[in-house]
């Protein structure tokens, strides 16, 4: 029998899970790159510019009071050539004109160049159990 004035006591144990997760680092593959530079001839194209005189001397033999300053007409620089003649009194004679003129012109050149280019292999080998996948040891 049990004496009334007597509790009687229940213990339950009051329990907790801990729970932990860990990460290690573990080497599944390599990877092996490598890298190469190839040579390539190739012609590189471009103009070359070019500018030609054609020099014309034109006889005037006029006199003239002052000697020209060179000028330009009609896309011709032009050089005016002057002289003193001695006659009877001092006579300034224009005696001839250089014409000068430019024409520009194009012609296109090749040249061999090398230019080089860089490519890359990368290759992997992979590392696996022989179940195909990973365990936790």
């Amino acid at each position: 029998m049990r004496d009334r004035g007597r509790s009687e006591e229940l213990r339950i144990p009051i329990v907790e899970e801990d729970v932990r997760i860990d990460a290690r680092e573990k080497v599944t593959g390599r990877v092996h790159v490598r890298t190469f530079v190839d040579d390539e001839e190739v012609k590189l194209s471009e103009l070359l510019g070019r500018d030609e005189v054609d020099v014309e001397r034109v006889p005037i033999g006029r006199e003239i009071e002052v000697a020209p300053a060179p000028f330009e007409r009609d896309g011709n620089l032009i050089v005016p050539i002057v002289e003193e003649r001695l006659v009877v009194t001092k006579q300034l004679f224009l005696v001839e004109e250089v014409r000068i003129r430019r024409r520009h012109t194009s012609q296109p050149v090749e040249v061999p160049v090398t230019r080089r280019t860089m490519r890359v292999e990368v290759d992997r080998d992979d590392f696996t159990t022989e179940q195909g996948h990973e365990n936790g040891d």
